[in-house]
Protein backbone atom coordinates (compact mmCIF):
# COMPACT_ATOMS: atom_id res chain seq x y z
CA UNK A 1 0.00 0.00 0.00
CA UNK A 2 1.32 3.44 -0.95
CA UNK A 3 2.38 5.52 2.00
CA UNK A 4 -0.06 8.28 2.78
CA UNK A 5 1.47 11.77 2.31
CA UNK A 6 2.34 13.41 5.56
CA UNK A 7 2.44 16.99 4.30
CA UNK A 8 0.01 19.53 2.85
CA UNK A 9 -0.65 20.95 -0.62
CA UNK A 10 -1.41 24.62 -1.13
CA UNK A 11 -2.07 26.92 -4.08
CA UNK A 12 0.10 29.99 -4.57
CA UNK A 13 -0.63 32.58 -7.28
CA UNK A 14 2.36 33.42 -9.44
CA UNK A 15 2.86 35.64 -12.50
CA UNK A 16 2.26 32.64 -14.74
CA UNK A 17 -0.88 31.59 -12.85
CA UNK A 18 -1.75 29.47 -9.83
CA UNK A 19 0.82 26.84 -8.77
CA UNK A 20 0.59 23.84 -6.39
CA UNK A 21 3.25 23.71 -3.66
CA UNK A 22 3.95 20.91 -1.19
CA UNK A 23 4.91 21.60 2.42
CA UNK A 24 6.11 19.05 5.04
CA UNK A 25 8.68 18.31 7.74
CA UNK A 26 11.42 15.81 7.01
CA UNK A 27 12.84 13.27 9.53
CA UNK A 28 15.25 15.93 10.81
CA UNK A 29 12.20 18.10 11.71
CA UNK A 30 13.27 20.69 9.13
CA UNK A 31 10.38 22.27 7.19
CA UNK A 32 10.52 21.71 3.42
CA UNK A 33 8.52 23.58 0.73
CA UNK A 34 8.64 22.48 -2.90
CA UNK A 35 6.94 23.52 -6.16
CA UNK A 36 4.81 20.67 -7.55
CA UNK A 37 3.43 22.16 -10.77
CA UNK A 38 0.79 24.46 -12.33
CA UNK A 39 -2.66 24.13 -10.77
CA UNK A 40 -5.69 23.24 -12.91
CA UNK A 41 -7.91 25.73 -11.06
CA UNK A 42 -9.60 29.06 -11.59
CA UNK A 43 -10.77 31.90 -9.39
CA UNK A 44 -14.02 31.57 -7.45
CA UNK A 45 -14.60 34.65 -5.36
CA UNK A 46 -11.75 34.86 -2.86
CA UNK A 47 -10.73 31.24 -3.43
CA UNK A 48 -10.08 28.66 -6.10
CA UNK A 49 -12.13 25.96 -7.79
CA UNK A 50 -11.29 23.18 -10.21
CA UNK A 51 -11.50 24.07 -13.88
CA UNK A 52 -13.77 22.08 -16.18
CA UNK A 53 -12.46 19.14 -18.12
CA UNK A 54 -9.40 17.00 -17.68
CA UNK A 55 -6.17 18.79 -16.66
CA UNK A 56 -4.06 19.84 -19.63
CA UNK A 57 -0.60 18.33 -19.99
CA UNK A 58 1.72 19.61 -17.30
CA UNK A 59 -1.13 20.77 -15.03
CA UNK A 60 -2.18 19.19 -11.70
CA UNK A 61 -5.58 18.86 -10.11
CA UNK A 62 -5.77 18.28 -6.32
CA UNK A 63 -5.44 14.48 -6.62
CA UNK A 64 -2.43 14.85 -8.90
CA UNK A 65 -0.92 17.38 -6.49
CA UNK A 66 -1.20 14.90 -3.59
CA UNK A 67 0.50 12.18 -5.68
CA UNK A 68 3.23 14.65 -6.65
CA UNK A 69 3.64 15.60 -2.98
CA UNK A 70 4.14 11.96 -2.01
CA UNK A 71 6.77 11.52 -4.74
CA UNK A 72 8.52 14.72 -3.67
CA UNK A 73 8.64 13.56 -0.05
CA UNK A 74 10.14 10.22 -1.10
CA UNK A 75 12.71 11.88 -3.36
CA UNK A 76 13.72 14.26 -0.61
CA UNK A 77 14.03 11.44 1.93
CA UNK A 78 16.25 9.46 -0.46
CA UNK A 79 18.75 12.33 -0.53
CA UNK A 80 19.02 12.55 3.27
CA UNK A 81 21.93 10.75 4.94
CA UNK A 82 20.89 7.39 6.28
CA UNK A 83 20.55 7.52 10.08
CA UNK A 84 22.76 5.09 11.93
CA UNK A 85 20.74 2.30 13.48
CA UNK A 86 20.36 2.82 17.20
CA UNK A 87 22.19 0.30 19.33
CA UNK A 88 19.90 -1.16 22.00
CA UNK A 89 20.65 0.26 25.43
CA UNK A 90 22.15 -2.25 27.86
CA UNK A 91 20.89 -2.88 31.37
CA UNK A 92 24.26 -1.71 32.74
CA UNK A 93 23.79 1.65 30.98
CA UNK A 94 20.36 2.08 32.56
CA UNK A 95 21.85 1.14 35.92
CA UNK A 96 24.54 3.83 35.53
CA UNK A 97 21.85 6.35 34.60
CA UNK A 98 19.80 5.39 37.66
CA UNK A 99 22.79 5.85 39.97
CA UNK A 100 23.49 9.28 38.44
CA UNK A 101 19.83 10.19 38.93
CA UNK A 102 19.96 9.11 42.58
CA UNK A 103 23.11 11.12 43.22
CA UNK A 104 22.38 14.37 41.40
CA UNK A 105 18.57 14.57 41.29
CA UNK A 106 17.30 12.62 44.30
CA UNK A 107 20.30 13.49 46.48
CA UNK A 108 20.70 10.02 47.98
CA UNK A 109 23.15 9.59 50.85
CA UNK A 110 26.71 8.51 49.91
CA UNK A 111 26.36 5.33 51.98
CA UNK A 112 23.16 4.43 50.08
CA UNK A 113 24.86 5.05 46.74
CA UNK A 114 27.85 2.97 47.79
CA UNK A 115 25.54 0.08 48.68
CA UNK A 116 23.74 0.21 45.32
CA UNK A 117 26.99 0.56 43.36
CA UNK A 118 28.34 -2.49 45.15
CA UNK A 119 25.27 -4.54 44.23
CA UNK A 120 25.35 -3.44 40.57
CA UNK A 121 29.12 -3.77 40.06
CA UNK A 122 30.71 -6.61 38.04
CA UNK A 123 32.22 -9.45 40.05
CA UNK A 124 35.74 -8.56 38.83
CA UNK A 125 35.61 -5.03 40.30
CA UNK A 126 38.62 -4.30 42.49
CA UNK A 127 37.35 -4.05 46.08
CA UNK A 128 38.15 -1.15 48.35
CA UNK A 129 40.74 -1.54 51.09
CA UNK A 130 39.49 -4.08 53.65
CA UNK A 131 36.40 -4.52 51.49
CA UNK A 132 35.01 -7.59 49.75
CA UNK A 133 34.83 -8.03 46.01
CA UNK A 134 31.27 -7.58 44.68
CA UNK A 135 29.31 -10.78 44.11
CA UNK A 136 28.07 -9.36 40.79
CA UNK A 137 24.75 -11.21 41.01
CA UNK A 138 22.89 -8.60 38.97
CA UNK A 139 25.60 -7.73 36.45
CA UNK A 140 26.50 -11.31 35.52
CA UNK A 141 22.91 -11.99 34.45
CA UNK A 142 21.63 -8.69 33.08
CA UNK A 143 24.59 -6.30 32.75
CA UNK A 144 25.45 -6.85 29.06
CA UNK A 145 21.91 -7.57 27.87
CA UNK A 146 19.68 -5.05 26.06
CA UNK A 147 17.31 -3.83 28.73
CA UNK A 148 14.33 -3.88 26.37
CA UNK A 149 14.88 -7.62 25.79
CA UNK A 150 14.69 -8.62 29.47
CA UNK A 151 11.37 -10.30 30.21
CA UNK A 152 9.48 -11.29 33.33
CA UNK A 153 10.49 -14.92 32.69
CA UNK A 154 14.16 -13.85 32.67
CA UNK A 155 13.77 -12.09 36.02
CA UNK A 156 11.81 -15.03 37.45
CA UNK A 157 14.54 -17.53 36.51
CA UNK A 158 17.22 -15.21 37.91
CA UNK A 159 15.42 -14.94 41.25
CA UNK A 160 15.05 -18.72 41.36
CA UNK A 161 18.82 -19.04 40.87
CA UNK A 162 19.39 -16.67 43.80
CA UNK A 163 17.16 -18.87 45.96
CA UNK A 164 19.81 -21.59 45.69
CA UNK A 165 22.69 -19.32 46.70
CA UNK A 166 23.86 -18.97 50.29
CA UNK A 167 21.97 -15.72 50.88
CA UNK A 168 18.86 -14.86 52.88
CA UNK A 169 15.39 -14.17 51.39
CA UNK A 170 15.85 -10.57 52.53
CA UNK A 171 18.99 -10.27 50.38
CA UNK A 172 17.13 -11.80 47.41
CA UNK A 173 14.37 -9.22 47.86
CA UNK A 174 16.93 -6.42 48.05
CA UNK A 175 18.44 -7.51 44.71
CA UNK A 176 14.94 -7.75 43.24
CA UNK A 177 14.10 -4.22 44.37
CA UNK A 178 17.29 -2.76 42.88
CA UNK A 179 16.53 -4.33 39.48
CA UNK A 180 12.94 -3.05 39.71
CA UNK A 181 14.20 0.47 40.47
CA UNK A 182 16.50 0.42 37.43
CA UNK A 183 13.55 -0.51 35.21
CA UNK A 184 11.36 2.20 36.75
CA UNK A 185 14.05 4.75 35.95
CA UNK A 186 14.39 3.44 32.37
CA UNK A 187 10.62 3.67 31.81
CA UNK A 188 10.43 7.22 33.17
CA UNK A 189 13.48 8.35 31.18
CA UNK A 190 11.97 7.24 27.87
CA UNK A 191 15.29 6.67 26.09
CA UNK A 192 15.67 2.94 26.73
CA UNK A 193 12.77 1.48 24.78
CA UNK A 194 11.20 0.05 27.94
CA UNK A 195 7.50 0.50 28.68
CA UNK A 196 6.76 -2.15 31.31
CA UNK A 197 8.60 -3.29 34.42
CA UNK A 198 9.17 -7.05 34.15
CA UNK A 199 9.95 -7.31 37.88
CA UNK A 200 6.32 -6.56 38.76
CA UNK A 201 5.31 -9.98 37.46
CA UNK A 202 7.60 -11.79 39.93
CA UNK A 203 6.99 -12.78 43.54
CA UNK A 204 8.69 -11.25 46.55
CA UNK A 205 10.35 -13.82 48.82
CA UNK A 206 8.95 -14.46 52.28
CA UNK A 207 11.42 -13.14 54.81
CA UNK A 208 12.11 -14.51 58.26
CA UNK A 209 9.74 -13.41 60.99
CA UNK A 210 11.15 -10.48 62.98
CA UNK A 211 12.87 -11.36 66.23
CA UNK A 212 13.03 -9.27 69.40
CA UNK A 213 15.89 -6.79 69.33
CA UNK A 214 18.83 -7.89 71.48
CA UNK A 215 20.30 -4.94 73.38
CA UNK A 216 22.59 -4.15 76.26
CA UNK A 217 21.44 -3.27 79.76
CA UNK A 218 22.81 -0.07 81.35
CA UNK A 219 25.25 -2.14 83.44
CA UNK A 220 26.57 -3.91 80.33
CA UNK A 221 27.14 -0.54 78.66
CA UNK A 222 29.07 0.69 81.69
CA UNK A 223 31.09 -2.56 81.75
CA UNK A 224 31.99 -1.94 78.12
CA UNK A 225 33.09 1.59 79.00
CA UNK A 226 35.16 0.39 81.97
CA UNK A 227 36.99 -2.13 79.77
CA UNK A 228 37.83 0.61 77.26
CA UNK A 229 38.87 3.11 79.93
CA UNK A 230 41.27 0.52 81.39
CA UNK A 231 42.77 -0.12 77.96
CA UNK A 232 41.74 -3.77 78.01
CA UNK A 233 40.59 -3.52 74.40
CA UNK A 234 44.14 -2.92 73.16
CA UNK A 235 46.40 -5.55 71.61
CA UNK A 236 48.72 -6.73 74.46
CA UNK A 237 51.37 -7.56 71.87
CA UNK A 238 51.79 -3.84 71.14
CA UNK A 239 52.53 -2.14 74.48
CA UNK A 240 53.27 1.59 74.77
CA UNK A 241 56.99 2.31 74.61
CA UNK A 242 57.07 5.76 76.23
CA UNK A 243 55.28 7.92 78.77
CA UNK A 244 54.05 10.16 75.95
CA UNK A 245 52.52 7.20 74.14
CA UNK A 246 50.93 5.92 77.38
CA UNK A 247 49.35 9.35 77.92
CA UNK A 248 48.11 9.45 74.33
CA UNK A 249 46.55 6.01 74.68
CA UNK A 250 44.88 6.96 77.95
CA UNK A 251 43.18 9.90 76.20
CA UNK A 252 42.06 7.63 73.36
CA UNK A 253 40.77 5.02 75.83
CA UNK A 254 38.73 7.66 77.68
CA UNK A 255 37.25 8.81 74.37
CA UNK A 256 36.29 5.23 73.44
CA UNK A 257 34.57 4.79 76.81
CA UNK A 258 32.72 8.06 76.31
CA UNK A 259 31.50 7.26 72.82
CA UNK A 260 30.06 3.91 73.99
CA UNK A 261 28.14 5.64 76.79
CA UNK A 262 26.91 8.50 74.60
CA UNK A 263 25.82 6.09 71.84
CA UNK A 264 23.83 3.92 74.25
CA UNK A 265 22.32 6.75 76.33
CA UNK A 266 21.46 9.26 73.58
CA UNK A 267 20.64 6.94 70.66
CA UNK A 268 22.79 8.80 68.13
CA UNK A 269 23.85 6.91 65.04
CA UNK A 270 27.58 6.41 64.46
CA UNK A 271 27.64 8.98 61.64
CA UNK A 272 25.90 11.49 63.92
CA UNK A 273 28.39 10.86 66.73
CA UNK A 274 31.31 11.51 64.39
CA UNK A 275 29.68 14.77 63.20
CA UNK A 276 29.10 16.01 66.76
CA UNK A 277 31.01 19.20 67.69
CA UNK A 278 31.34 20.80 71.11
CA UNK A 279 29.01 23.62 70.05
CA UNK A 280 26.29 20.97 69.80
CA UNK A 281 26.73 19.99 73.47
CA UNK A 282 24.79 22.07 76.01
CA UNK A 283 25.46 21.06 79.61
CA UNK A 284 23.29 23.94 80.85
CA UNK A 285 20.21 22.86 78.91
CA UNK A 286 21.08 19.13 79.21
CA UNK A 287 20.71 18.41 75.52
CA UNK A 288 22.59 17.54 72.35
CA UNK A 289 21.83 19.19 69.01
CA UNK A 290 22.02 16.71 66.11
CA UNK A 291 22.16 18.50 62.77
CA UNK A 292 24.56 16.49 60.58
CA UNK A 293 26.00 13.02 60.03
CA UNK A 294 28.84 11.39 58.14
CA UNK A 295 27.62 9.14 55.36
CA UNK A 296 30.11 7.31 53.17
CA UNK A 297 32.87 9.56 54.47
CA UNK A 298 31.01 12.76 53.57
CA UNK A 299 29.37 15.22 55.94
CA UNK A 300 25.67 15.36 55.11
CA UNK A 301 22.33 16.00 56.78
CA UNK A 302 20.93 13.42 59.18
CA UNK A 303 19.18 10.33 57.85
CA UNK A 304 15.76 11.94 58.29
CA UNK A 305 17.16 15.20 56.77
CA UNK A 306 16.01 17.07 59.89
CA UNK A 307 17.90 18.38 62.91
CA UNK A 308 16.76 17.32 66.36
CA UNK A 309 17.54 17.95 70.02
CA UNK A 310 18.18 14.96 72.28
CA UNK A 311 17.97 15.14 76.09
CA UNK A 312 21.35 14.66 77.77
CA UNK A 313 20.94 12.41 80.82
CA UNK A 314 23.39 12.47 83.73
CA UNK A 315 25.36 9.41 82.56
CA UNK A 316 26.36 10.71 79.09
CA UNK A 317 26.69 14.26 80.47
CA UNK A 318 29.26 13.09 83.01
CA UNK A 319 31.21 11.17 80.36
CA UNK A 320 31.23 14.20 78.03
CA UNK A 321 32.22 16.55 80.86
CA UNK A 322 35.22 14.35 81.64
CA UNK A 323 36.16 14.20 77.95
CA UNK A 324 35.99 18.01 77.73
CA UNK A 325 38.89 18.17 80.19
CA UNK A 326 41.35 16.38 77.89
CA UNK A 327 43.18 19.66 77.24
CA UNK A 328 42.91 19.76 73.45
CA UNK A 329 40.30 19.74 70.69
CA UNK A 330 37.63 21.19 73.00
CA UNK A 331 36.85 24.48 71.24
CA UNK A 332 33.33 25.08 69.91
CA UNK A 333 34.15 23.97 66.39
CA UNK A 334 36.27 20.95 67.35
CA UNK A 335 34.77 17.48 66.94
CA UNK A 336 33.83 15.77 70.17
CA UNK A 337 35.17 12.41 68.98
CA UNK A 338 38.29 12.73 66.85
CA UNK A 339 41.63 11.22 65.91
CA UNK A 340 44.96 12.08 67.51
CA UNK A 341 45.36 15.08 65.18
CA UNK A 342 41.84 16.40 65.66
CA UNK A 343 40.67 14.84 62.40
CA UNK A 344 37.64 12.64 61.82
CA UNK A 345 37.69 9.40 63.77
CA UNK A 346 38.12 6.28 61.61
CA UNK A 347 34.82 4.35 61.95
CA UNK A 348 36.42 1.03 60.94
CA UNK A 349 39.09 1.29 63.63
CA UNK A 350 36.43 2.33 66.14
CA UNK A 351 34.39 -0.79 65.38
CA UNK A 352 37.45 -3.02 65.75
CA UNK A 353 38.24 -1.57 69.18
CA UNK A 354 34.57 -1.93 70.11
CA UNK A 355 34.71 -5.66 69.32
CA UNK A 356 37.80 -6.11 71.50
CA UNK A 357 36.13 -4.14 74.32
CA UNK A 358 33.19 -6.58 74.19
CA UNK A 359 35.61 -9.47 74.63
CA UNK A 360 37.38 -7.70 77.50
CA UNK A 361 34.07 -6.94 79.24
CA UNK A 362 32.92 -10.54 78.67
CA UNK A 363 29.59 -9.51 77.21
CA UNK A 364 27.86 -10.95 74.17
CA UNK A 365 28.73 -9.59 70.74
CA UNK A 366 26.34 -6.97 69.39
CA UNK A 367 26.86 -4.47 66.60
CA UNK A 368 27.85 -0.89 67.39
CA UNK A 369 24.45 0.16 66.00
CA UNK A 370 22.81 -1.98 68.69
CA UNK A 371 23.91 0.63 71.23
CA UNK A 372 21.30 2.85 69.55
CA UNK A 373 18.75 0.04 69.88
CA UNK A 374 19.65 -0.21 73.57
CA UNK A 375 18.63 3.43 73.94
CA UNK A 376 15.32 2.76 72.18
CA UNK A 377 14.37 -0.21 74.35
CA UNK A 378 15.25 1.69 77.54
CA UNK A 379 13.46 4.99 76.86
CA UNK A 380 10.29 3.35 75.47
CA UNK A 381 9.61 2.23 79.06
CA UNK A 382 9.31 5.83 80.25
CA UNK A 383 8.12 7.81 77.22
CA UNK A 384 5.36 7.45 74.65
CA UNK A 385 6.33 6.23 71.16
CA UNK A 386 5.83 9.67 69.55
CA UNK A 387 8.36 11.22 71.94
CA UNK A 388 10.84 8.37 71.40
CA UNK A 389 10.44 8.89 67.65
CA UNK A 390 11.58 12.51 68.05
CA UNK A 391 14.48 11.53 70.32
CA UNK A 392 15.78 9.00 67.79
CA UNK A 393 15.11 10.98 64.61
CA UNK A 394 12.89 8.37 62.98
CA UNK A 395 10.99 9.45 59.88
CA UNK A 396 8.07 7.09 60.61
CA UNK A 397 6.40 6.04 63.84
CA UNK A 398 6.34 2.43 62.60
CA UNK A 399 10.13 2.37 62.93
CA UNK A 400 9.87 3.36 66.59
CA UNK A 401 7.16 0.79 67.33
CA UNK A 402 9.61 -2.11 67.05
CA UNK A 403 10.82 -1.17 70.56
CA UNK A 404 7.36 -1.65 72.07
CA UNK A 405 8.20 -5.25 73.01
CA UNK A 406 10.28 -3.77 75.86
CA UNK A 407 7.44 -1.63 77.24
CA UNK A 408 5.77 -3.84 79.82
CA UNK A 409 3.16 -2.02 81.88
CA UNK A 410 3.88 -1.97 85.59
CA UNK A 411 1.59 -4.27 87.56
CA UNK A 412 0.49 -6.38 84.59
CA UNK A 413 1.82 -9.60 86.13
CA UNK A 414 0.10 -8.89 89.45
CA UNK A 415 -3.19 -8.16 87.73
CA UNK A 416 -2.94 -11.44 85.79
CA UNK A 417 -2.33 -13.32 89.05
CA UNK A 418 -5.47 -11.82 90.54
CA UNK A 419 -7.41 -12.68 87.41
CA UNK A 420 -6.31 -16.31 87.56
CA UNK A 421 -7.39 -16.40 91.23
CA UNK A 422 -10.83 -15.16 90.28
CA UNK A 423 -10.34 -11.77 91.92
CA UNK A 424 -11.50 -8.55 90.30
CA UNK A 425 -8.92 -5.84 90.08
CA UNK A 426 -9.88 -2.33 88.91
CA UNK A 427 -8.11 -1.35 85.71
CA UNK A 428 -5.55 1.40 86.10
CA UNK A 429 -4.51 2.82 82.73
CA UNK A 430 -0.85 3.58 82.21
CA UNK A 431 -0.17 7.30 82.39
CA UNK A 432 2.92 8.29 80.46
CA UNK A 433 4.95 11.19 81.80
CA UNK A 434 4.56 14.36 79.76
CA UNK A 435 7.71 16.38 79.25
CA UNK A 436 7.79 20.15 78.84
CA UNK A 437 10.76 19.66 76.54
CA UNK A 438 9.55 19.83 72.91
CA UNK A 439 12.51 17.68 71.84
Amino acid sequence: MARRPTGNVLIVERDGGPVYYGKWRDPTRRQVKKRLGPAWVERSGDGWKKRRGRPADGFLDQRGAIVALDLAIQAHAAKLPKPKPKRPKLFSEAADGWLEHLEHVVGAKPSTLADYRYMLAPADTVPRKRGRAPAGRIHRTFGDRPIEAISTIDVKHWLESLDHEDISPRTVNKHRQVVASVFEYAIADGEYGVFENPVHGTVKRRESDPKPIDTYSPEEVLALARAARAGLHRDPRRPAVSDAERLERALEDEQDACIYIVAAFTGLRLGELLALHWRHVSFEDARLLVEAAYSGGELRSTKSRKWRAVPLADQPAAALAKLSERGRFTDRDDPVFCGSLGDRLDPSALRRRYGRAQDAARIRKLRFHDLRHSFGTLVIREFDPATVKEFMGHAKLSTTERYLHARARRGDAARLTHAFNGDEVPYEPTVWPVSDDPA
